[in-house]
């Protein structure tokens, strides 16, 4: 859907995404070597800026590295970047778009096992749940047990646990790195 500006002859068109500025960040838990830089010229492409990130060993996965991205752009960019990366299928990845101006925020989160989970984030970082959400919980759930499975998905619980031991991982290096470095 595009947005026409008021002008003579309507000449410019509007995006609907994009209002205002935002930004991010991206980590790739997990990537093959041999897709790396195509995988920086394709954020590079979305961010129309280049991007080179410091890829690191994966340490759950010798065959694959990690890196992280700090990003800006326009609201909406988060998606853009998270369906970018989905074309790598073999990828693992989380990312964080900021809520502002406005306009809440993006979780983004993939595996390749799960898929994607896409979420919104408040403006006080609270991955939020909508009435449809909700709505659909309350009529599909007709037991307990099934209800909070229900409530667990939308709030991307799976995807959380499965992303888990890549992020304790990256803190264990961190912190090894960071007595290496005293």
């Amino acid at each position: 859907m595009r947005l026409a500006t008021r002008g003579a002859a309507m000449t410019h068109l509007i995006e609907p995404v994009g209002f205002g500025p935002t930004h991010g960040h991206l980590i790739i838990h997990s990537a093959p070597k041999v897709v790396l830089k195509s995988v920086e010229w394709s954020l590079a492409e979305v961010l129309q800026s280049p991007v080179s990130i410091r890829w690191q060993p994966q340490p759950l996965d010798t065959a694959s590295y990690r890196g992280e991205l700090t990003w800006c752009g326009v609201i909406g960019t988060g998606g853009k970047l998270a369906s970018t990366l989905l074309g790598w299928h073999y990828l693992v990845f989380e990312l964080h778009e900021a809520a502002g101006n406005g306009s809440d925020g993006s979780l983004f989160l993939f595996t390749p096992e799960l898929g994607l989970f896409a979420g919104t984030v408040g403006p006080h970082g609270d991955l939020m749940i909508n009435e449809n959400q909700l709505h659909r919980v309350l009529t599909e759930s007709f037991r307990p047990d099934t209800m909070v499975d229900a409530l667990e998905r939308i709030l991307g619980k799976e995807w959380d646990e499965a992303l888990d031991s890549y992020r304790r991982a990256n803190s264990i290096d961190e912190i090894a790195s960071a007595r290496l470095s005293m």
